[in-house]
């Protein structure tokens, strides 16, 4: 197992990042010598048209794909390369929210929420339980812990979701489109609520969203586009925002 390089300001680093997809004829490139940092107890928004390569660049951040070829430091580990061991403990360190909630129906939301210590080999620890109720109780759910699924708002599930990611305490949390399924004051609800954790357990957020109603939650959005970073010019270690956010942000759209 590779040792991780000692912490600096940023939880992500990518350099010259390529990724593609099939051999041959067929291989078709979804990244392209992509850089980019993520600064440390930040929330970073990933935006960009669909097909440009951010729901892969997140899974890639998340050790859910390995690195073809460039960099990509999460957490000081190099992912390039990286044995099974590595990609295990990336993972670990990390939380994930999807776009849908991915609840399993026949449990409830505490049963739920308990399957973020499983990865972490943790669910059978005496205080698993206390931890569990604990971050149910901070994403508002504390009514609904023993409540099933299909008893429960959309909201509440995406709630429950969040939790879910949270109670291994991760210190990165990557979000692929997690307002999609949800109505304006829902998702906002959700984002901020996300936020709100993040800076108070000092965590890390990257997340993948089109969703224009929640931009001000962010302290930084990147740009994407056919798999590269805009603008291209510049420090990928300055606040990256494409000329169209901005003058959406600023009129308040």
């Amino acid at each position: 197992m590779n040792a991780p390089t000692p912490p600096t300001r940023f939880a992500v680093e990518i350099s010259h990042l390529n990724h593609w997809f099939g051999d041959g004829d067929l291989r078709r490139l979804v990244l392209r010598d992509l850089s980019l940092n993520v600064e440390r107890g930040k929330t970073t928004f990933l935006m960009g048209p669909s097909g440009c390569g951010k729901t892969t660049l997140l899974t890639l951040v998340g050790a859910l794909r390995s690195v073809l070829e460039g960099s990509v430091k999460v957490l000081g580990r190099e992912l390039l390369g990286a044995d099974e061991a590595v990609m295990v403990e990336t993972r670990r360190r990390a939380g994930f929210v999807f776009q849908h909630h991915n609840l399993h129906r026949s449990l409830t939301v505490l049963q739920n929420v308990r399957m973020g210590l499983e990865v972490k080999g943790e669910a059978g620890a005496g205080d698993a339980k206390e931890r569990c109720m604990e971050v149910i109780s901070a994403v508002g759910l504390a009514d609904h812990a023993h409540k099933y699924q299909d008893q429960i708002s959309g909201g509440q599930k995406q709630r429950a979701a969040v939790a879910r990611a949270l109670v291994g305490k991760p210190e990165l949390l990557l979000a692929d489109e997690p307002t999609a399924a949800l109505d304006s004051k829902t998702g906002r609800d959700v984002i901020e609520l996300m936020q709100r954790l993040a800076v108070e357990r000092g965590m890390t957020v990257l997340m993948v969203t089109h969703d224009n109603r929640i931009l001000d939650i962010a302290d930084r959005i990147v740009e994407m586009e056919d798999g590269r970073i805009l603008p291209e010019s510049g420090s990928q270690a300055e606040v990256v925002v494409h000329p169209a956010r901005k003058q959406a942000l600023q009129s308040g759209s």
